[in-house]
Formats: C-alpha cells, sequence, structure tokens
C-alpha cells in the first residue's frame, strides 16, 4: 500500500502543473479572437500577431500609395486658409504613422488623422492638413511610416504652397483666345469624321444582320414545307 501513496505524492506536483497549464491554455482560447479578415490573432492584451493567409494573394509591393488633394480656390478665399489631403491607400499591415511638417523643417504640426480602414485585401488611411495665412507661402510634407515603404525610408509627399496653387489656378483658367488654333479645327473635324464613319459602318453591318435573319427565316420555311410534302406522299 506504501507504493501508490508515495507514487501519488511523487505525482501530484506534476498534475497540479498540468492541471494549471491546461488553465492558462483554455483561457488563452477563450480570450482568441481575430479579425474579419482572419489575419489579425490577438491573445489577450498588448499580444498581437498578423498571419496572412495562404488563399490570399497580395501584391509584391503593399507599401502606402498616396493620392494628393490640394485646397480649392473657394476655400482659400472663404476662410483665408487651405487644407491638404493626403489618402494612402493599397498597404499591408495596418499599422501607419503619418505626420505633417513644413518643408526643411523638422518639427511636426498638429493635423488630423482619419481611421485605418480596411479595403478588400489591403487598408486605407486619410490625413490632413490646414494651412493658416502665416504659412501660405510655405511648401509642406506629409511623412509617411510603414514597415513596406521601399528600402525601409520614409515616404516624404510634398504639397506646394497655398501662393503656388493659387498661382496656378488663375494661369489655368486665364480666358481663350477668341479665334481657335489651326490644329484644333483640325481634330473636331478628324472627330466629327470619325464619328460618321463609324455610325455608317454600325448601320450596315445592322442592315446585313437583318438582311441574314431574313434569309435564314426564309430556308427554314421552305425546309419545314418540303418535309411535310415529303411525309404526306409516304402516307
Amino acid at each position: 500500500m506504501r507504493a501508490p501513496a508515495l507514487l501519488l505524492v511523487v505525482l501530484a506536483p506534476v498534475m497540479q502543473s498540468l492541471y494549471k497549464g491546461r488553465k492558462r491554455l483554455d483561457y488563452c482560447r477563450s480570450i482568441y479572437h481575430c479579425d474579419s479578415s482572419g489575419w489579425k490573432k490577438i491573445f489577450g492584451e498588448g499580444a498581437n500577431i498578423i498571419v496572412t493567409p495562404s488563399e490570399r494573394n497580395l501584391a509584391a509591393d503593399t507599401s502606402p500609395k498616396p493620392t494628393v488633394f490640394l485646397p480649392s480656390i473657394a476655400e482659400i478665399n472663404h476662410d483665408n486658409a487651405g487644407t491638404y489631403l493626403c489618402l494612402l491607400e493599397k498597404f499591408f499591415p495596418d499599422v501607419i504613422t503619418v505626420s505633417w511638417r513644413v518643408k526643411n523643417d523638422k518639427r511636426a504640426l498638429p493635423s488630423q488623422q482619419g481611421n485605418t480602414m480596411k479595403t478588400k485585401d489591403t487598408y486605407m488611411k486619410l490625413s490632413w492638413l490646414t494651412v493658416t495665412e502665416n504659412s501660405m507661402d510655405k511648401q509642406h510634407v506629409c511623412v509617411v511610416k510603414h514597415q513596406k515603404n521601399i528600402g525601409g525610408i520614409d515616404q516624404e509627399i510634398i504639397f506646394p504652397s497655398i501662393k503656388e496653387v493659387v498661382t496656378s489656378a488663375v494661369t489655368t483658367t486665364e480666358p481663350p483666345t477668341t479665334k481657335p488654333p489651326n490644329d484644333c479645327l483640325t481634330d473636331e473635324s478628324s472627330a466629327l469624321q470619325l464619328q460618321l464613319t463609324t455610325t455608317s459602318a454600325y448601320y450596315t453591318y445592322l442592315l446585313l444582320l437583318l438582311r441574314s435573319a431574313v434569309y435564314f427565316v426564309v430556308i427554314i420555311s421552305c425546309v419545314f414545307r418540303r418535309t411535310g410534302v415529303c411525309c404526306d406522299g409516304k402516307i
């Protein structure tokens, strides 16, 4: 009887350790969850693992793709200020940092950040900066930090100054000359001729198609009529 008792005394700590380990495993399973994409696995607080499923084919370059939006003339004239917008798309993973600064100045400016939103297979984010009257003559830079940036270097997207935007808009909105150049007339006539040629070809094709349909109906009717006569002769 001493042997089983001694065995229980020796195995008691081991069994207690296994029981605690099982409880920890059950705890991890109870709080284990993932986001809707199935990529982000979260084990409690602070543990965040991103796993790319094998069935998802991501592009080779998943760095943020920027699209810039400059302030409008109406905003500048009404508010005496301008807003730069930077749209970042098609990046993975979702961890990204966006900041703004004046060109040739390392100090970060107060800016607005939108939420990082998931698209089909990647993520997108919007950030914007409002420039006041005192900084309208300065160029600004949008700095993007992401682990998939080419060469591991932060992206620096340069925005022209507000005054440059206004000057460019005024230049492009100058009234045109009263007499259009000869090359414009040539382009218009060529486009009209191309349109007429395309239209005539379309109606010609439609007429041929209708003609073929009529021939098909006539031939089918003749075949069925001949078949009916032959059948009557045999009876």
